[in-house]
Order: C-alpha cells, then sequence, then structure tokens
C-alpha cells in the first residue's frame, strides 16, 4: 500500500465553535457543545431576560477556545508545527480552568499530531488520557471518538490486529448494532485497515457504505473518504477509479486550501499514472505535489516526491530544472509567501 493511505479522520472539534473542518477530523463530529459554549449561552439568555447589557465572558473560560480556533486553522492548512503550538496552548488554558472537556479535546488534537508525524506510541498515549476524561465526563462520543482515533493509529503504525480489536471494542460502548449504524470516521478506519490487509472486497463494502451516508460529513471529512476509496481503487488494480476518486479529493481540499491534503492527493495521482504507463501525467501531478510539500516544508514527503519525479521523468523526457530549482531554493528557505508562516 502506498505511502499516503492512511489519511484519516481524526481532528476533535466538537467545542471549537466556529470551525467548521473536524478534518481529520471527523471522528466524530458530534455537535456536542462545549463548556465553554454552554456559559457564554447562558450569560447572553439570562442578561436578555433581565434587560441588561450582555455580559462579557470571562477571560478564563473564552481563552482556551481561541488557541483551539487557531490550533485547528493551522491544522487545516497541513501545517502541523504551528497547529501543536496552539492546541499545547490550550491544554494548558483548559487545564488552568479546570474545564475538563477542553481538556479531553485538547489531548485528542494533540495525539492526532502525533499520529500525523509518526509518533504513534505518544499519539496513543494521548487518546489514552482523553478518553479517560471523556469516560469521567459520561461523554460517550467523545470516548469513541478517542478509542477510534487510538485504532488510527495502530493502523498507521502497522499493529493492525490492536487495530481490528480496539475497533471491535469500541462497537460494544455504541447504542446501535450493526457496522451501517456506526460513525463514518470509524467505518473508514475499517476500511483502511481491510485495504491493508488484503481483504480488498469487504473493504470496498465498507468504505462503498461510508460514501453512501457521506451526506453528513463536513467538506474535509469527505475529501478524506475520497482519498481512502482511490487508494482500495489503487490496490485492486482499478486506477481510473482511484484517479477519480483523487481528482475529488483534490477538488476539495484545493476549496478549503489544505495544502497538505492537495499534496497527498497529487502524489497519488502520479502513482496511479505511473501504473497506467502514463508517465507524462505522472510528471506533472508530481511537480505540482512536489511544490506545495516544498512550500509548506514537508522535508520526508518532498524527498520521496522527487525522487519519484526525477525517475518519470527521465522516462518521459521531460525538463524539470525549473521546478528542482524553485524546491531548492524553498526548501532553503528563500521564499517570500509560505501558506505555513506565522
Amino acid at each position: 500500500m502506498n505511502r499516503k493511505s492512511e489519511r484519516l479522520p481524526c481532528l476533535d472539534l466538537s467545542g471549537s465553535i466556529t470551525i467548521h473542518r473536524d478534518s481529520i477530523g471527523t471522528a466524530g463530529s458530534f455537535n456536542k457543545p462545549s463548556v465553554v459554549l454552554v456559559i457564554v449561552l447562558s450569560f447572553l439568555l439570562v442578561s436578555c431576560a433581565l434587560g441588561k447589557p450582555a455580559k462579557q465572558i470571562p477571560q478564563h473560560l473564552s481563552a482556551g477556545g481561541r488557541q483551539m480556533k487557531n490550533g485547528l486553522e493551522w491544522y487545516q492548512k497541513g501545517c502541523y508545527r504551528q497547529s501543536l503550538e496552539y492546541f499545547f496552548r490550550a491544554y494548558e488554558l483548559y487545564s488552568a480552568s479546570d474545564l475538563l472537556d477542553g481538556v479531553a479535546m485538547s489531548l485528542n488534537n494533540i495525539g492526532t499530531i502525533y499520529r500525523i508525524t509518526g509518533n504513534y506510541e505518544e499519539a496513543v498515549s494521548f487518546f489514552d488520557e482523553s478518553y479517560a476524561i471523556y469516560s469521567y465526563l459520561n461523554d460517550q462520543e467523545g470516548a469513541v471518538k478517542a478509542l477510534s482515533n487510538k485504532a488510527a493509529a495502530f493502523i498507521h503504525a502497522g499493529k493492525l490486529d490492536k487495530a481490528e480489536q480496539l475497533l471491535e471494542e469500541t462497537t460494544k460502548v455504541l447504542p446501535a448494532d450493526g457496522d451501517e449504524r456506526l460513525p463514518i470516521p470509524m467505518l473508514q478506519n475499517k476500511g483502511v485497515l481491510l485495504t491493508k490487509r488484503g481483504s480488498y472486497e469487504a473493504a470496498e463494502k465498507v468504505l462503498a457504505s461510508c460514501l453512501d451516508q457521506a451526506s453528513s460529513l463536513d467538506p474535509m471529512g469527505m475529501a478524506s473518504l475520497h482519498f481512502a476509496f482511490g487508494n482500495l481503487m489503487l490496490e485492486t488494480g482499478k486506477t481510473a477509479d482511484a484517479i477519480a476518486s483523487f481528482e475529488k479529493a483534490l477538488s476539495i481540499d484545493r476549496e478549503l486550501g489544505f495544502y497538505k491534503g492537495m499534496a497527498d492527493d497529487l502524489f497519488s495521482m502520479g502513482q496511479a499514472y505511473v501504473r497506467l504507463g502514463q508517465d507524462e501525467k505522472a510528471v506533472r501531478s508530481w511537480k505540482r505535489s512536489a511544490k506545495i510539500f516544498a512550500l509548506i516544508d514537508q522535508a520526508p514527503e518532498l524527498h520521496e516526491t522527487m525522487k519519484l519525479l526525477r525517475e518519470a521523468a527521465q522516462k518521459a523526457g521531460v525538463d524539470i530544472s525549473v521546478t528542482e530549482a524553485f524546491v531548492e531554493r524553498w526548501r532553503q528557505g528563500r521564499l517570500y509567501e509560505s501558506p505555513c508562516r506565522d
């Protein structure tokens, strides 16, 4: 399976008020207001009922939410170093104010960044802590979210037996029976797991079920699902279908401004074109992907993409010297505009 096949839903937005993307998200976009939001609404209702001017939210109750919002905005661009800083800030502020749902949400999102960056053991630790707090709060949706994300970490780490066991255990805490009633992000994790096991027919059935229910997803969740389905199609040799799915993901990611997602989509499209023997089209995709990876400072991904790009360009007889020059310039930090610059 290719390197990009594990783009899974994961972030926790349940208390972030104005941000629409549960980006990887979505391990549970359950629309449950946070304590902070409930407090805000209480202030407004009481003020209106008494005919008094609305009171301002106390600084200590809103500070964590502002940092969480900042972190989500960076995350949705694919700027993980910046987003991690703000998630840590949110965790500190929520902890200081003893807002446990905010603490759990912060832990989940920190774990997500660690998972994305390959720190799987640390990610699992954060998901476990998040799960413990959600369980203490009797927040079933949050608990399921943390368990689903922990399963995603196991999938990324190649611990497929642990991931499968955890997904099975997670279904036991849900009120409904049957896969069709599971949250889509859990089903997507299961589909990716089955794909990695080579159970392609079962994986296609699960991911097709996700697509049938996709109207409930936010745009980034939809892009993630198209991407997962594209990778399954690539694994099963249905290359044209894979390209169509990656194109759908790319269209959504481009509209959202999710730079890392766009680069991943284009990378996978390049792989698909190579399998079709269309090296020139692969070169075009990888040139675009490499430039984005360079601009958002994703060094490992850039290295791999440039290696494949050079090989395909040589086979196709395509000059990529201009792309190489810009990538090297940006890799050295010589750029005027960076999507991930503060």
